[in-house]
């Protein structure tokens, strides 16, 4: 946390700092002497952050050159230096634009032309002349009619009854009336069993569970299959 009464430097402040440093003294150094120099030209910033803050202006933001001098690294950073990266910059910044508008500008015009082949009203079809219009209308109600037609296709399978469908209902009837006469039979004997166990009338006893005195008796159903 810095002092009470002093502002904080940024990175970026810090590196504007030394830029400007480079810029105005117009030299070339080795890295001890800018550790010894940029503390005292700019401000915020320490001999520790120097070599850290150097190499990122070389690497990241590619402002500062180096070059290796025998056993030592120079670094320097001239305004002409600069302003001709600046250039370099805008000009392939200006080329990639151009590049992009002639690439907006062809997709353009081919989204024109297939616009205009896909869309156009008249055309041949086996040398017969056809409104496209005329056919997208002609889709649509037959469109309309084949829903139609499906609706009351429908309606007819549902209400059709062949042999086969009665027979499949005839076993459907069958097989439940089987349940139901297992599940009276089966009322029949409990009731049976709890008036003799505990000597309870069974009329009296059928009437407190509400259960009929007799059973509906279902016919067979006629054997269709």
């Amino acid at each position: 946390m810095p002092p009470k009464g002093r502002a904080t430097v940024s990175v970026g402040q810090k590196k504007a700092s030394i830029l400007q440093f480079f810029q105005d003294e117009h030299s070339v150094y080795n890295i001890k002497e800018l550790e010894k120099l940029i503390p005292k030209k700019c401000n915020g910033v320490s001999s520790m952050l120097v070599k850290s803050l150097i190499h990122e202006m070389i690497d990241e933001d590619g402002i500062i050159s180096v070059e290796k001098c025998g056993s030592t690294n120079i670094y320097w950073c001239f305004k002409n230096q600069i302003i001709m990266k600046t250039r370099q910059e805008l000009t392939s910044l200006h080329s990639r634009i151009d590049i992009a508008q002639r690439d907006i500008m062809q997709n353009k015009a081919l989204v024109q032309e297939n616009q205009s082949s896909i869309r156009k009203e008249n055309y041949q079809v086996e040398g017969k002349a056809v409104c496209r219009s005329e056919q997208l209308a002609r889709l649509d109600a037959l469109d309309a009619q084949l829903k139609v037609l499906r609706t009351v296709l429908e309606q007819k399978t549902e209400n059709q009854w062949d042999q086969e469908k009665i027979s499949e209902r005839n076993r459907m009837f069958s097989s439940q009336i089987l349940k139901l006469e297992s599940v009276t039979d089966n009322i029949e004997l409990l009731t049976s069993f709890l008036c003799r166990q505990f000597m309870i009338d069974v009329k009296s006893l059928k009437t407190e569970l509400e259960i009929p005195e007799e059973f509906v008796e279902f016919a067979h159903l006629p054997n269709f299959t």
